[in-house]
């Protein structure tokens, strides 16, 4: 081209294209309210977008296999597969993404058997919205989260 012009500079690099592309979530808890709210906590992120929902465990493996979600968030009680046979089940699937377990349970055997079984991180359902974008940004990045209390508990 005479001008020098490639015509190809307003197409994003690689690197760009990928450091634009949303965090894929999916959320899973039988309780539509708590579905309903995340979703709406995290349409406010620019860079999270939830890809979809379940409201059990059976659901959920086969929303993963549709959906491809980067993150799952997991509530560990519900119906049809709890959230700990939700997390070996996905092992088997071999699922790359991350996983989340988001629970109001204290127990803290639940929270080590979830660890041991590949969950990314705890968060508490009573956690404050700001650290559950928090966790999901840090886990997807290949970060562990564990708050305080969850920490004393797995440890």
């Amino acid at each position: 081209m005479a001008n020098g012009h490639s015509g190809l500079q307003d197409e994003p690099l690689p690197e760009q294209a990928q450091a634009a592309a949303p965090i894929r979530v999916l959320i899973a808890d039988d309780h539509p309210i708590v579905r309903d709210g995340l979703k709406k906590l995290l349409a406010l992120e620019e860079d999270l977008v939830v890809v979809g929902e379940a409201s059990d465990g059976r659901e959920l493996l086969e929303k993963v296999q549709e959906t491809d979600p980067d993150v799952i968030l997991l509530d560990l009680r519900m119906p049809n597969l709890d959230g700990l046979s939700a997390l070996q089940s996905l092992q088997h699937l071999n699922h790359h993404g991350k996983v989340i377990v988001l629970t109001a349970s204290e127990d803290k055997n639940e929270f080590v058997q979830a660890m041991k079984l590949g969950c990314s991180g705890i968060v508490l359902k009573q956690t404050a919205p700001e650290l559950i974008v928090k966790s999901i940004r840090k886990v997807h990045a290949g970060e562990i989260w564990l708050d305080s209390h969850t920490t004393a508990a797995v440890m």
